[in-house]
C-alpha cells in the first residue's frame, strides 16, 4: 500500500498549542487519504504526546523517525498557513530522494517557485489555422518557454530571426495563476469549460480546481 508523508507546522510556544497543531495534523491525513487513497502518515500527530518538542533531543528523535519514515513514502504532501524548520527540512529531504513534493491549503510562498503573475508564453495556430488551436514555443523538452513578461518574449523572437509582423500572427498569454499542485504557472486553457492548464502537469483544470488557492498565492507573490 503506498504511503502519503503529511507536513504540517508543530512547533508553538506551548504544549497545548503543539497538540492542536497535532490535531490538525491527524485532520490532513484524512484528507491526503481522500485525495491520493492509500494511507496517510503524520508522525507528529501522535510524537508530541509521548515527546517533548521543546526538549532538543526529543525533538531531534522526532525529526529522525519522520525522516525514516519518510523515506518509504511515495509523496510529500505539506499542509499549513507557514513554512516551519522542520518542515523545510522533511521537504529538503524529499527533494533530495526524489520524493514528489506538493502543496496544500494556503502553505506560504516562500516554500514555491517565485512564479510572477505577467510570465508569459507564446503560440500560434496550428498549421496557420485558428480553428486548429495553438502550438507553443517549447524548449528543448518540449515543455513550453515561460518569459517574464510581453516584452521578454519579443525579445527572445526577434534574437531567433522571428519578425515583427510574423508576431502579428502569434498569441502572448499571461499566467492567471499557480499551480497548487506542482507550483508551475498556469495559464488560460484551451479547452472550452476549463479555466487553467498547467503544462508541468499536463492537465486542464476548472476554476474551483485551482482559483482559490492560486490567487492567494499570486498575491503573496506579488506583495
Amino acid at each position: 500500500m503506498e504511503m502519503t508523508y503529511v507536513c504540517s507546522p508543530l512547533s508553538a510556544p506551548t504544549r497545548a498549542e503543539r497538540l492542536a497543531n497535532a490535531a490538525k495534523a491527524t485532520t490532513y491525513m484524512i484528507w491526503a487519504e481522500k485525495e491520493f487513497g492509500g494511507r496517510a502518515v503524520a508522525p507528529h500527530a501522535y510524537l508530541p504526546y509521548l515527546l517533548d518538542d521543546s526538549v532538543p533531543e526529543q525533538r531531534a528523535l522526532a525529526l529522525d523517525f519522520g525522516l525514516k519514515l519518510l523515506g518509504m513514502c511515495s509523496r510529500l504532501v505539506a499542509f499549513g498557513d507557514r513554512l516551519s524548520a522542520g518542515m523545510k527540512k522533511e521537504i529538503e529531504v524529499a527533494h533530495e530522494k526524489g520524493i514528489p513534493v506538493f502543496y496544500r491549503t494556503g502553505i506560504c510562498a516562500e516554500s514555491r517557485p517565485a512564479v510572477k503573475r505577467t510570465q508569459v508564453i507564446v503560440g500560434r495556430p496550428i498549421n496557420g489555422i485558428t480553428l486548429n488551436g495553438l502550438e507553443y514555443l517549447q524548449d528543448e523538452d518540449g515543455v513550453p518557454i515561460c518569459f517574464e513578461d510581453r516584452d521578454a518574449a519579443q525579445k527572445y523572437l526577434r534574437e531567433h530571426g522571428v519578425t515583427d509582423v510574423e508576431m502579428e500572427d502569434m498569441e502572448f498569454r499571461e499566467s492567471n495563476g499557480i499551480c497548487r499542485f506542482c507550483g508551475s504557472p498556469l495559464f488560460p486553457s484551451d479547452i472550452e469549460g476549463y479555466t487553467y492548464q498547467c503544462f508541468q502537469c499536463d492537465e486542464d483544470f476548472y476554476s474551483i480546481e485551482q482559483s482559490p488557492l492560486s490567487n492567494s498565492l499570486n498575491a503573496e507573490v506579488n506583495g
